[in-house]
């Protein structure tokens, strides 16, 4: 029978604060390790994920809208079918044909012929499509296989077209519209979108949301403040971005401004709050470094509103699990 020690336990034997700092000590490295890891990880997956959200939209909304449309207007026409045949592409060719597409007429005549290969099937197919060719290309009635010839067209215009084509597109309007004739005509369709029934009630909200981020004018974005949301006791980073409403400060008797609260970590949504222009603290910063600031959740502070260090004892104090002694 073999005897063991029996494990202390009682006040003498629990860790003391000399052990405990000294295994604080041990595992602070790994913390460190771990931190650093995460910050140099974490810019480059926000770049990845903010670069892939932004190629993704681009996509699904800009490039892929126009790369079908150029496949519509070279398959869809008697130009495209033009500029399809410069590029070795016949649509009348037989790889083409949708079989199940074929009336019972021209399914005995290839039955009678020996198949679709014979020269009587191919001059009765020709004589078929004479009769129901018009100059915008109807795929059924012409017997042909749609998703084929889309195959054939994508072999010869890549979707990278659909890319150069959109950038083109954007630089286009951009150049149009710095111009007199361009500013001109942008305003003439803003007042034909105004009249539509449906669209004129979300086209210029929608209009007014855009010029606020992309505008060139920099009015609206010239005044960082610290403003009391979603309480009196709690700041949040904002811009001054009118002088409120009419109403609203009447009612009040106070002088109210509209200030644009923005969320981390996509400040391009946020919160519109009306609060009177005595209540707020302006701040000392670029709208970049705000912008900057509420991106990184306040971890991307400037330099000239870095708060310094606080001293070790208040620190301590504010860990979690500690307190003032009682």
């Amino acid at each position: 029978m073999t005897l063991t020690r029996p494990i202390p336990f009682g006040p003498d034997s629990m860790p003391t604060a000399k052990t405990q700092r000294k295994r604080k000590r041990r595992l602070r490295p790994r913390k460190s390790f771990f931190m650093r890891g995460m910050a140099v990880l974490l810019p480059t997956v926000m770049t990845v994920v903010i670069v892939a959200s932004v190629l993704q939209f681009a996509s699904t909304y800009l490039t892929s809208p126009v790369n079908r449309s150029i496949y519509g207007f070279l398959e869809g026409n008697g130009i495209g079918w033009n500029l399809l045949s410069m590029m070795e592409i016949d649509p009348y060719d037989r790889e083409y044909i949708d079989e199940s597409l074929l009336p019972v007429e021209l399914i005995d005549f290839r039955d009678d012929m020996g198949g679709m290969a014979s020269m009587e099937f191919g001059a009765a197919l020709q004589s078929y499509r004479d009769e129901q060719v018009t100059f915008l290309r109807d795929h059924g009635a012409l017997l042909i296989d749609s998703e084929r010839l889309r195959e054939a067209t994508q072999a010869r215009v890549p979707p990278i077209i659909g890319v150069l084509v959109s950038a083109m597109v954007v630089l286009t309007l951009g150049y149009l519209a710095s111009g007199f004739l361009g500013r001109r005509l942008i305003a003439g369709v803003d007042r034909a979108f105004s009249t539509i029934p449906v669209v004129r009630s979300v086209y210029p909200y929608s209009k007014q949301v855009v010029d606020f981020f992309m505008s060139d004018n920099e009015i609206e974005f010239d005044t960082v403040v610290a403003a009391p949301y979603p309480s009196k006791d709690v700041w949040a980073v904002g811009f001054v971005t009118g002088t409120g409403l009419r109403g609203l400060n009447e009612a009040l008797d106070a002088a109210l401004v509209s200030v644009f609260i923005p969320t981390s970590p996509m400040p391009m949504t946020g919160f519109t709050v009306y609060i009177e222009s005595s209540r707020l603290i302006p701040l000392d910063m670029t709208v970049e470094e705000a912008l900057r600031a509420t991106v990184s959740a306040g971890v991307l502070i400037p330099d000239s509103q870095a708060v310094q260090p606080a001293p070790t004892s208040t620190s301590e104090e504010l860990r979690p699990g500690r307190g003032r002694a009682a």
